[in-house]
């Protein structure tokens, strides 16, 4: 079976749940070909991989947003945008329903040029004519440069060659989806979604505490990534969550829920079961795997721990894990010196979690946005509960979703610093309760979490498309 996996931002360029996942699901199935179509921001992190591509991996074919498409260096023509395609692009523009196959139509054409569309005559009166009526917030130019800096990375995509496969698969909406949509589009073959959070809801957020667009300009890009995500959902022939709550926030965006499948994520949790219980150092150990990034809101969990230190001072903080933003993880490193925490809390980088966890009395995750954290999932199999925030499917795993089985550790507000320091504090001081809590984990991961089940289910849904396809 050839596989087109379809990837924005994440493997092989950098560490974390969702590349994990990628690595572990090709590793799994060295029969299967896979071809990977990345997409990643700057061009300067080409080639620059931070996982060994496995054998079954055939092609990467990088992409990357700032960067202009080979077919259209140098490339003058006469051609002219046809009406329904600016008809769909003031649409998309305005936020409104777009009838994606004619933007789909118009860029497969040999003599569409994505550079010439933005230099000529047509874009040009869109501009004009929605900064005299619809934009009319914003002057001409700014309209003309910030709509571009939109819309040229999309178009971009949208020109370039989809490999061939059986299937294709994408790990999200976004700019992964629509390729994913437009695969299925030019070759009517299977196209699977697997939402790992949902796209658009993120994008939001990010883009609302962002300092390089002004209110109304916000609304537009927002809109616009809501806008590309529906057509994910459109042509999707299966989409994936990872927790009921998520597919129910899909289906709430528009997916035909008849489409819409769960299959939570699954560890070869057999490896973690083995390990062996922490050796008493007359400390407790708290692990945090996450990466520095800001969507992991490592700052609360400093401050977190700071509350938890002054009333149980035989606590270490260890953190581990890559760093994705080098300017959060410097000012998260003034405020440890602030906080006078260097003596405890350690700070290792990136490593492989099972060599750490058996060092841990229990593990902690802070973030403010989550879909169904792996790290959680290795923390239970290896029998050390979590203290984490309520996102994602966080508190389901705490909780089990009606299995029958107990609590397997605490579940917190988002940035309580006073709540999440409870909690810890919580375990710190009750070590029955940390046995009790890791055993429920453990028991949870084995019943609902497996990687065996996982794997299955994919493959399932994979073969079916395959047989309405062929059929």
């Amino acid at each position: 079976m050839k596989i087109c996996f379809i990837l924005e931002g994440c493997y092989p360029y950098v560490y974390g749940g969702v590349s994990t996942w990628v690595n572990q699901y090709i590793l799994s199935k060295p029969e299967c070909e896979f071809t990977l179509l990345t997409i990643g921001a700057n061009k300067k992190d080409r080639h620059k991989f931070v996982y060994d591509i496995p054998k079954n991996v055939v092609e990467v074919q990088e992409i990357f947003l700032d960067e202009e498409s080979e077919n259209h260096k140098g490339k003058v023509t006469k051609y002219i945008t046809s009406d329904t395609f600016i008809a769909e692009i003031r649409k998309l523009i305005l936020g409104k329903k777009v009838d994606w196959k004619n933007i789909f139509e118009e860029v497969k054409n040999d003599n569409w040029n994505v550079n010439r569309f933005f230099e000529g005559k047509q874009y040009l009166k869109i501009i004009k004519d929605l900064s005299k009526k619809e934009l009319k917030t914003h002057g001409f130019i700014e309209n003309f440069f910030g709509i571009k800096s939109m819309l040229k990375p999309l178009l971009e995509l949208l020109s370039i060659k989809i490999p061939d496969a059986d299937i294709y698969h994408s790990a999200s909406t976004g700019y992964a989806g629509i390729l994913g949509a437009l695969a299925q589009y030019k070759t009517g073959k299977p196209f699977i979604v697997t939402e790992h959070g949902i796209y658009p809801r993120e994008r939001e957020e990010e883009l609302l505490v962002c300092n390089w667009l002004d209110e109304s300009m916000k609304k537009i890009w927002i809109q616009f990534f809501y806008n590309i995500s529906s057509i994910a959902y459109k042509k999707a022939t299966f989409v994936t969550s990872l927790f009921q709550a998520a597919k129910a926030t899909q289906i709430a965006l528009g997916c035909d829920k008849s489409k819409c499948f769960v299959i939570p994520n699954g560890i070869h949790y057999e490896q973690y079961e083995i390990l062996p219980d922490k050796k008493e150092n007359g400390l407790i150990d708290i692990g945090a795997f996450i990466r520095f990034s800001r969507i992991k809101d490592v700052k609360t969990l400093l401050y977190s721990f700071y509350e938890t230190h002054s009333q149980c001072p035989q606590t270490r903080l260890h953190i581990f894990g890559a760093t994705n933003d080098k300017e959060y993880k410097q000012e998260c490193l003034e405020i440890i010196k602030s906080l006078g925490m260097e003596n405890y809390i350690t700070i290792y980088g990136q490593i492989q979690s099972i060599e750490y966890i058996p060092k841990m009395d229990f593990t902690i995750l802070t973030s403010i946005s989550e879909g169904q954290p792996l790290t959680i999932l290795e923390s239970f199999a290896s029998k050390r509960p979590v203290v984490c925030t309520n996102v994602g499917c966080c508190k389901e795993l705490i909780n089990g979703n009606h299995d029958g089985i107990g609590k397997a550790g605490i579940c917190c507000t988002p940035m309580d610093i006073a709540g999440i320091a409870k909690g810890m504090i919580r375990l710190c001081e009750d070590s029955h309760l940390r046995k009790e809590y890791g055993k429920n984990g453990l028991e949870r991961v084995k019943k609902e979490y497996t990687y065996e089940k996982m794997i299955n289910q994919y493959f399932e849904l994979y073969e079916k498309g395959i047989k309405n396809w062929q059929e």
